[in-house]
């Protein structure tokens, strides 16, 4: 025990050893609540006897998520499974994998991500001769997620019988969405509110289930509960009821995603939230406390221009940040106007390099990221290597789309979404007129669009293509997937479907490199936790996957907005646009 508390102070101690009950501990930023919470899982495993499968610590990233499991296997030992530590949406997938069946959904639905939404959508307007376009795309997208808010749409979902002509809609978006909503019942495909909704609409008809989950998990913690929904709140309040004991880990000064729909006052009223009325089991619950204060990460100037600022808030967690590391004061520059600042700023980083020092030593932080227009302009200007963090995401490029809507085909020819996108990528003269006659016989005989081309690959309508080709590579692929390991089927994917090929043809080294970092990615999933790693659940790890793991290691100044800041740390900050 005493090896499991070094390093600790007395609140962090406080922390790991309060085990039962309902516990608000309030972390300031960089005061160690990463530590706190690893410590205490390993506490309740090492001292209470408590199985790592009887323990739910969610997260707020998958980063998180796998940076916490690393850390808890260096304490407790590779063989533990921790799979239940995982963000909401991973461990609602979870759940649904094991009971979805009751709502008349096949254990291996697909997750929709936001390509796969878009080709829903695309589908839907094409039906309806509606123009599509980005604009229409968020906005529909938004309208659909603002649908979901109220459940109902789940209980028609879940019922095979029920006749989608029923639902009226009072205009055309209305019935844009119905029409996206069926079409996602035909998929099976459960997006992000999805996996949430069905959660929660599951334990609501099958309290059995939820009794079941209730008693298997003993004990349940939540990382940067600052950020968390209310609809996620009384998701995890629920799965309490039956143990009742809760620990949740935030801070109400680093509450920077309302615009998601996190709600600040779940942490800040967290014993009235408890007892909230919207609570069928009303339980007379109390919260106990803790305060972690003590930072390790700043100077101590920087600590105090931070509480000055922060404490003039008042919806908040009153506390004070201390530290003992000194440091140089704030600097604090009132440029006239914004190239006088990135003046500033290069004459600054010029000279650290000057003096021996690196350009990744530095970061320009800015609250939008239309602000890093100017700051770009200057960097160019003066010949400082950047990288913008926060651009197209490392899963949204096109090269990686292809490569993962082939190994989903692989996985499942019912996804249909994946066919459609891959089945003349490289070009195999699969035109319009083909693929309506695909589409047809798919929708005639109740097969997907693969199963059709199965079917029809030697008829007439396709002589002269690549059909039975692609067919009698995919039905090979899918013969070898229980022989080979993920990455090993990655490389036959993009050597046996021309892919790989595909790709040198274009001269476009950098959509080589993206997919090469790809099989790099699965390599070190495949070895660095000991778990066997199957091509379903790599699918739908990618799928839940919220950041990407790939970084710019170059010597660079790296830009971004500080929502993507979040929990990184850098030597140097600067802080633009402080207007």
């Amino acid at each position: 025990m005493q090896e499991l508390f070094s390093g600790l102070n007395e609140s962090q101690i406080e922390a790991v050893t309060a085990t039962e009950g309902y516990i608000r501990v309030i972390a300031g930023a960089g005061t160690g609540k990463t530590k706190a919470l690893t410590h205490r899982y390993a506490y309740i495993v090492n001292e209470l006897g408590i199985s790592p499968s009887n323990i739910l610590c969610i997260t707020f990233t998958n980063k998180a998520a796998n940076e916490m499991k690393k850390r808890i296997k260096f304490m407790l030992g590779e063989e533990f499974d921790t799979s239940f530590v995982a963000t909401l949406h991973s461990f609602c997938t979870r759940i649904l994998r094991e009971e979805i069946t009751k709502l008349f959904y096949p254990d291996n639905f697909i997750v929709l991500d936001n390509v796969d939404q878009k080709n829903i959508l695309e589908e839907v307007y094409e039906e309806m001769g509606v123009k599509m376009d980005t604009a229409s795309f968020k906005f529909m997208i938004d309208q659909i997620k603002f649908y979901k808010n109220q459940l109902t749409y789940v209980e028609y979902l879940s019922d095979p019988n029920f006749d989608y002509f029923t639902l009226k809609p009072k205009s055309k978006t209305d019935a844009i969405i119905f029409r996206y909503i069926q079409k996602q019942r035909k998929y099976f495909g459960l997006d992000f509110f999805d996996l949430i909704n069905f959660t929660i609409y599951l334990f609501r008809k099958y309290p059995d289930v939820l009794l079941k989950w209730q008693k298997k998990l003993c004990y349940i913690m939540v990382d940067e509960f600052q950020d968390i929904t209310v609809k996620e709140f009384k998701l995890i309040r629920r799965l309490s009821e039956y143990n009742r004991n809760l620990f949740v880990v935030g801070d109400p000064d680093q509450n920077i995603y309302e615009w998601r729909g996190a709600n600040m006052s779940v942490i800040v009223d967290f014993e009235a939230w408890l007892n909230n009325e919207c609570f069928e089991n009303q339980l007379g619950l109390t919260a106990r406390d803790i305060i972690l204060s003590r930072n390790y990460r700043s100077a101590s100037p920087i600590i105090s221009v931070a509480n000055s600022l922060i404490e003039k808030n008042r919806n908040r967690v009153k506390k004070e940040l201390y530290t003992n590391a000194p440091g140089s004061k704030v600097q604090y520059l009132h440029a006239k106007n914004d190239k006088e600042e990135i003046k500033y700023i290069c004459t600054q980083i010029r000279k650290h390099i000057e003096a021996g020092g690196k350009y990744s030593d530095f970061a320009v932080l800015y609250r939008s990221s239309h602000v890093s227009r100017f700051v770009e302009q200057g960097f160019l200007g003066e010949n400082i290597p950047y990288a913008v963090y926060g651009g197209v995401g490392f899963y949204e490029r096109a090269e990686i789309k292809d490569v993962l809507s082939y190994m989903r085909l692989v996985d499942r020819t019912d996804d249909d979404l994946s066919f459609k996108r891959i089945i003349n990528v490289p070009r195999r003269k699969i035109g319009k007129i083909k693929l309506k006659a695909l589409a047809d016989y798919a929708a005639q005989n109740s097969v997907s669009l693969y199963d059709a081309l199965k079917a029809l690959c030697e008829s007439e309508i396709f002589k002269g293509c690549k059909a039975k080709e692609f067919v009698a590579t995919i039905e090979k692929l899918r013969e070898k997937t229980e022989e080979l390991s993920v990455s090993e089927l990655l490389q036959r994917i993009l050597k046996d479907t021309g892919y790989e090929l595909y790709i040198r043809e274009s001269g476009d080294i950098d959509r080589l490199d993206n997919v090469t970092e790809l099989l790099r990615s699965i390599v070190t999933q495949e070895t660095e936790f000991g778990e066997h790693l199957s091509l379903s659940t790599f699918l739908q790890n990618i799928t839940l996957l919220r950041d990407s793991d790939v970084e710019d290691k170059s010597d660079c100044v790296k830009i971004m907005t500080i929502h993507t800041s979040k929990g990184l740390e850098f030597d140097n900050v600067f802080l633009v646009g402080l207007t």
